[in-house]
């Protein structure tokens, strides 16, 4: 049968669309798709909406949508995906509003799109009719709604419900199991997540690259390297690697997590084409651990390869720059975000406000505060820690007073930062008082750290035995940072008797072992007592300890320059070694070097 020249003119223009690679080809197409009369057809203006949303052009994807005269399912699905591709959820809950008045019935697309715009709104209200709609629908068991409405619960927290959608969900396949594991990740459930992975696999479902890097995940945060090595050898045997950058980066998030730092970066440095996520998880990594050089240098080889970071990577940056106390370093990376229009988040001030602090420079960390648009409860507390690190109490505490007058309510990192003014400008009997404000006032509970605090004031204040008494009387066993408080306490009162009973105590609980050995050393060495610095050595030795190297940086040519104690220069430079060599012959005349463990 022979087509119309209508029809054919009409087929003609449809195929053209697959010809217009550019928003101009389009908009010449829609202009002869006008003069046809042929713009208000809902074959057409879908199809028009539908290519300027390609180009994302919202605004003529909108005309051409609203001139179409008898709009189906399909066009307003089609102008409700634009909106939710540009992720602009009031404008997705409105279409589909106007849809439910102007259409009858709806399908499993546009209900997805509306369950993702009440998470995007965070509108647990809405997102419970939208789940109404979809029992009364028969959508409850679509394996396209199904995921979404999980998504959602979990997302604005409502782990019981998306449990309960999982449970009568028929027939799950694996992108539900993933996404009940990813809700249980969420709420920190891990267990759950290996459970629900056992429960999976005994179903007859075989793990894809999703669900295992769930279980990935799940054993990064309880720590199980070992079998975070059993589950890469897994993935390595199904060739999932190289199929998800998500998965790569949960490898090496869990690899750096479990300690496995070897590990961590020989897969860092196997991945080709590496996006600025997994740039970032290697660069916080080695800030999280104290490994500040080595963040900024890996930070320098990522602007090398042209990645362009994000907040997070720089507010991992800062952080380092912290550690390091790399002033130059810190106000690139400031910088860097100021000149490149990177948005500023409150964590990314805070971090700010931490690193001027720590690198000497108050008056700075104070402006950058003063910037914050929304000061929280977090940049308070550090600009009030940064007051008190350098000894002005006074200021700390008109932080805090200023803070709670803007009717910011402390929290138990803010009383961490009061105390630690205290305890650095002496306050006993003000620290006293925000001690028991605490509970009697804000209801907070004190922790391990804040006990710390009190007895390191109690400590530096010389007030010996009421820290002794105080930690006797604490409702929770003294950890690691109480002992190792009250230990340099002694160190500076010269409690030689009381240092050892200390000592003994703090052993067991401390990580770093040798610290502990070298502070006591110090201490015999500061009451004349060699015949136990020797014995302390000898101990070390024996015990196979090793104290970490100390180390230093300077910045020269704004490059940082990292030294640790044992390091020797590259070349020999005979002025150096030779201001050494007095330096050695002074302290061994002055009996200093003996104290030198």
């Amino acid at each position: 049968m022979s087509l119309t020249s209508s029809q054919a003119r009409a087929k003609t223009l449809l195929s053209l669309f697959n010809f217009s690679k550019t928003l101009a080809h389009i908009q010449h197409l829609h202009a002869q798709i006008i003069s046809h009369g042929l713009h208000r057809s809902v074959l057409f203006g879908s199809n028009l909406a539908n290519a300027y949303i390609q180009f994302d052009s919202l605004q003529f994807a909108s005309k051409s949508f609203h001139q179409i005269k008898n709009k189906n399912l399909h066009s307003w699905n089609t102008i409700i995906s634009g909106y939710s591709r540009q992720k602009c959820w009031l404008n997705v809950l409105s279409l589909y509003k106007q849809m439910r008045i102007n259409t009858n019935g709806v399908d499993s697309f546009n209900l997805v799109f509306a369950i993702k715009a009440c998470v995007g709104l965070g509108i647990l209200q809405d997102g419970e009719f939208v789940h109404s709609l979809v029992i009364k629908s028969g959508f409850e068991e679509d394996p396209f709604v199904v995921p979404a409405l999980l998504d959602m619960y979990v997302e604005l927290g409502c782990l019981d419900d998306a449990q309960k959608v999982f449970a009568v969900f028929p027939e799950w396949n694996l992108v539900v199991w993933g996404a009940m594991m990813k809700g249980y990740l969420k709420f920190s459930k891990e267990f759950k997540v290996f459970e629900l992975f056992s429960r999976m696999i005994g179903s007859g479902f075989e793990p894809d690259a999703f669900t295992s890097e769930s279980l990935i995940r799940a054993c990064g945060n309880v720590f199980a390297g070992r079998e975070g090595k059993a589950c890469h050898g897994f993935c390595i045997k199904r060739n999932f690697i190289n199929s998800s950058m998500c998965l790569q980066t949960s490898l090496v998030n869990t690899y750096i997590k479990c300690g496995l730092f070897d590990l961590a970066v020989k897969l860092f440095e196997e991945i080709p084409n590496k996006d600025v996520v997994l740039w970032t998880a290697m660069v916080t990594g080695y800030a999280k651990n104290s490994r500040g050089w080595e963040a900024i240098d890996l930070f320098r080889r990522m602007l090398d390869e042209s990645i362009v970071p994000n907040s997070v990577t720089l507010a991992s940056v800062i952080l380092a720059c912290s550690q390091m106390g790399s002033l130059r370093q810190g106000k690139s990376a400031h910088g860097y975000m100021l000149k490149n229009g990177v948005e500023m988040d409150v964590v990314n001030y805070t971090s700010f406000i931490d690193m001027y602090a720590k690198c000497g420079c108050i008056a700075v960390a104070e402006r950058v505060f003063n910037q914050i648009p929304d000061q929280n409860v977090y940049s308070w507390s550090a600009m009030i820690n940064g007051f008190g690190m350098h000894g002005l109490y006074s200021d700390a505490i008109a932080a805090f007073d200023q803070m709670r007058s803007e009717n910011q309510v402390p929290n138990s990192v803010t009383f961490v930062s009061v105390l630690s003014a205290c305890s650095h400008s002496g306050r006993v009997e003000e620290g006293w008082i925000y001690f028991r404000s605490m509970s009697g006032e804000y209801g907070i509970a004190p922790k391990s750290e804040h006990f710390a605090c009190m007895v390191d004031l109690l400590g530096r204040a010389g007030k010996i035995d009421e820290a002794l008494s105080f930690i006797n009387s604490m409702p929770v066993d003294a950890g690691a940072s109480i002992w190792g408080a009250l230990l340099s306490a002694c160190r500076i009162h010269k409690w030689v008797e009381l240092a050892d009973v200390v000592a003994k105590k703090l052993l067991p609980l401390e990580a770093d072992k040798s610290a502990v050995y070298v502070l006591l050393s110090n201490i015999y060495a500061d009451a004349g007592m060699w015949d136990m610095v020797k014995k302390i050595r000898f101990e070390v030795c024996e015990k196979g300890l090793h104290k970490s190297a100390g180390f230093s940086s300077v910045e020269v040519d704004k490059k940082l320059h990292v030294f640790h104690s044992k390091d020797r220069l590259p070349y020999r430079n005979l002025q150096i070694e030779g201001v050494w060599a007095s330096l050695c012959k002074q302290m061994t005349k002055g009996n200093l070097a003996d104290q030198l463990l």
